[in-house]
């Protein structure tokens, strides 16, 4: 890599030395060859750019193009290097322009004073030139330097290196990329010591981003027999220590850098902070905070620098493998508030854009969006985790991708919990207690389910959500009535808030409990009542789920079909992976069943499809058997054989790997719920036992009584309290009972004070109707607290209720 000459006088007929290794460069070179042959004089002349990045082998690519070149320009090479961006200070263009022309012969005392009066020199001696000339420039500062040397004529030719673009159209650019993995590791090979595996090399290439200087640094060590290709992998691996490991790379990004204008140089290091492969205009936006329009002028400025890569035809920008380690490490420079109020920035675009866009924005921003979120939960930016996390995690599982949808939703759930947001750490544990149940993951979802719980409870008891969770898990504990009861009651609530999509989701549930009890008419018409309550409100995919269970309860084989391909028409509107794949092996099923064996093969073979792209192993290998059992009612033996032979190298289906539930401590939430459930109903049960036991020795009736009343009260108060905790939901006068206590406990304490005054305790009957006052308050302040957190991130609401 290395420049020209550093010497600033020049040889008429002088080469740059020959580099020794050329590798990956036989097309480039090629085609600049081809550039290079010299013209006429009446053609307009020709000037090549070699542009790229720092190190990707600019100078080498010159040096010898230069030396095979030289046989068509009997006039002579001239050779200069600008140093733009090396150690010394850059040349001016008086400087190159008085070094060419002393290259020529002439004194320094008869040079011109300035710089028309050189450009006139220079032209001059080119126009006497008796035959073409080769003028070489290396690290130029793109037009600056390039557009006084063009040549007067097209005999001669004009060959630069540059790490900016020259934007002239007079100027030809030939870019230079790194090098293919192959050539890479061809050239590890043409300079190592001893014999290293392949694989290493790979290894160790793909850890210099394939850029030539960082190779060259990383043969110098390898050529070195005390050195091994362990110990050169070990240095490299740590991210945070690559750029020390490869110091000729840092100190080249450095001169690209310092070389930028103020503005573009703060919108690479904010750059850094983003934690996304590629990044848009907008983003880029948000993070510098500036306009839109700012930014993408920044960053066309930066691809021309060669310190971005174009990633796409939509404006889309990504860094070189070692370039983003760099902006990283000029982004840890930033003050921390300055980092966090950027990364801040950026979540806001990014919920802004969640609670707006379709999955198909999810589904191609999905690992940008996960590894911002991971950041904002290091960075303590809770508050700004919710309204991406619980979206992204509902439309990455509903694409069938569970293990992606957990990840985002675990952040979200950890993000919830450090903020203290019990009511979005419930809903978003139940998400995760379907996703682990969706990949087979049922120790998982079982340690989500007691923490949700009790986050419900602690964010207020009287909510659908808990209904919801509470119909879920009694049915999942084969307490059909308690589900039914839940799931009427969260149904009912969702109907109250004008939430038509949850109240349709609630009442499929319900069939569901009601069916398994045996109640099939009434199971089919809440299906039909949640089938019109979803087809009104666009939720296709509860619309889908249902028309399956509706199939399944059909009188006739022709309704069975007709519902069939209406769920799975629903399935496919929906775009939801999972549930297009249980319709298309029931519809399968179906057809198989009536003898058309050939009609159901092409479903089969689409389910299959979709269930190994979106990672289902368990529908993946239930579909197997229905294939295997369709090719045996065809009699194809020999697909049989060959199915037969892919299960058993496949094995069983083996759940992929998840993160962990984002429960660090189950036992959390136990105490305060303890606390506002228990304690003050607690407190007034043995405040009115300690007044009985002063009242009943003097014979006072009337006191004993009252204080019987109130201690009464508090044990009911408290009994009600337990139904909560317990998940129950009690049954005609026992429900009545708890439902009016939880509502009115406070308000009958409060009657009892005349009564008490009656007695001659008026002082005594006051506390416990203060400690049941404060314990009806207690009740409805988590909900008031949850409230008002989510009036600070509004978004999030309307996001949430589609995570049914």
């Amino acid at each position: 890599m290395g420049s020209v000459g550093p010497a600033r006088h020049a040889a008429l007929n002088a080469l740059p030395p020959r580099p020794t290794v050329l590798l990956g460069r036989s097309g480039a070179l090629t085609e600049l060859l081809g550039l290079l042959a010299p013209g006429r004089t009446d053609e307009p002349p020709r000037v090549i750019a070699l542009a790229g990045e720092a190190g990707v082998g600019k100078t080498a690519l010159l040096a010898v193009a230069a030396h095979e070149a030289r046989p068509r320009f009997p006039g002579g090479v001239l050779a200069a290097d600008a140093g733009a961006h090396s150690l010394r200070d850059t040349l001016t263009t008086e400087e190159l322009l008085r070094t060419y022309l002393r290259a020529f012969g002439i004194p320094e005392d008869q040079l011109q004073p300035h710089r028309s009066g050189l450009e006139s020199q220079f032209h001059s001696k080119l126009g006497e030139a008796r035959g073409p000339m080769l003028i070489l420039l290396d690290d130029a500062a793109a037009e600056d330097h390039i557009a006084p040397l063009i040549p007067p004529d097209g005999r001669h030719r004009l060959l630069a290196t540059a790490r900016t673009a020259p934007a002239d159209p007079a100027v030809t650019v030939l870019p230079l990329d790194s090098l293919t993995p192959e050539d890479s590791v061809a050239l590890l090979e043409s300079v190592t010591a001893t014999s290293v595996p392949k694989a290493q090399l790979a290894e160790i290439a793909a850890l210099c981003g394939h850029l030539p200087l960082a190779l060259h640094v990383v043969a110098g060590r390898l050529r070195d027999s005390t050195d091994s290709a362990e110990r050169v992998l070990a240095s490299l691996r740590p991210p945070g220590e690559r750029l020390a490991e490869l110091g000729p790379v840092r100190r080249a990004f450095t001169a690209s850098y310092t070389a930028l204008a103020k503005g573009d140089a703060r919108m690479l290091r904010v750059l850094g902070l983003h934690p996304g492969t590629q990044i848009d205009a907008v983003s880029a936006a948000a993070l510098a905070d500036v306009p839109e329009a700012a930014a993408d002028r920044a960053l066309r400025r930066l691809i021309r620098a060669h310190l971005l890569r174009p990633a796409g035809p939509e404006g889309r920008v990504r860094f070189h493998d070692l370039l983003r380690l760099y902006a990283g490490e000029l982004a840890s420079g930033e003050a921390e508030s300055a980092r966090s109020a950027a990364l801040g920035r950026l979540l806001d675009h990014y919920g802004r854009c969640a609670a707006e866009a379709d999955d198909g924005w999810f589904l191609q921003e999905r690992s940008t969006l996960t590894a911002t979120l991971e950041q904002a939960v290091k960075h303590g930016l809770h508050r700004q985790v919710g309204p991406v996390a619980g979206p992204l995690g509902n439309s990455l599982g509903r694409h069938g991708r569970a293990v992606d949808a957990l990840i985002a939703l675990r952040y979200g759930a950890l993000a919830a919990q450090l903020r203290g947001d019990a009511g979005q750490e419930a809903e978003l544990l139940r998400e995760m207690r379907h996703q682990y149940r969706a990949v087979g993951r049922p120790a998982e979802a079982a340690a989500c389910q007691e923490p949700g719980h009790l986050a419900r409870i602690r964010a207020g008891v009287r909510s659908a959500e808990l209904d919801d969770d509470l119909g879920e898990q009694a049915a999942e504990r084969e307490d059909l009535a308690g589900a039914a009861h839940h799931l009427g009651q969260a149904a009912a609530r969702w109907s109250r808030h004008g939430n038509g999509q949850r109240a349709a989701a609630s009442l499929s549930a319900l069939g569901d409990a009601l069916a398994r009890l045996g109640q099939s008419d009434e199971a089919v018409e809440l299906y039909w009542s949640a089938v019109a309550m979803s087809e009104a409100t666009g939720n296709a995919t509860v619309e889908a789920r249902t028309c399956l269970k509706l199939a399944l309860l059909a009188a006739t084989h022709a309704d069975h079909l007709e519902l069939v391909q209406r769920g799975l028409h629903s399935a496919r509107e929906a775009k939801d992976a999972r549930i297009t794949v249980e319709a298309l092996d029931l519809a399968s099923t179906a057809l198989i069943e009536s003898g058309q064996l050939a009609e159901a093969a092409p479903l089969l073979e689409e389910a299959l499809g979709l269930a190994d792209k979106n990672q289902l192993p368990l529908l993946h290998d239930a579909l197997l058997e229905r294939e295997l059992e369709r090719r045996k009612l065809a009699a194809d033996e020999e697909g049989v054989r060959e199915l037969a032979a892919r299960r058993n190298k496949s094995g069983p289906p083996c759940p992929p790997e998840v993160p962990p539930p984002p429960i660090e401590h189950a036992s959390r939430h136990i105490r305060p719920v303890l606390v506002r459930l228990f304690s003050l109903p607690l407190c007034a049960a043995l405040w009115s036992t300690g007044c009985l036991a002063v009242a009943a020795p003097g014979g006072e009736l009337g006191a004993v009584a009252f204080h019987l009343a109130q201690l009464a009260l508090a044990g009911v108060t408290a009994w009600a309290a337990r139904r909560v905790w317990l998940r129950g939901h009690g049954r005609g006068l026992g429900h009545l009972i708890a439902i009016m206590t939880h509502r009115w406990h406070a308000a009958a304490a409060a009657a009892l004070l005349p009564v008490g005054a009656w007695a001659g305790t008026p002082r005594t009957a006051a506390v416990p109707v203060a400690l049941l006052t404060l314990h009806s308050a207690a009740q409805l302040w988590p909900a008031f607290r949850t409230r008002r957190l989510r009036l600070r991130r509004p978004e999030i609401g309307c996001r949430l209720t589609r995570m049914a």
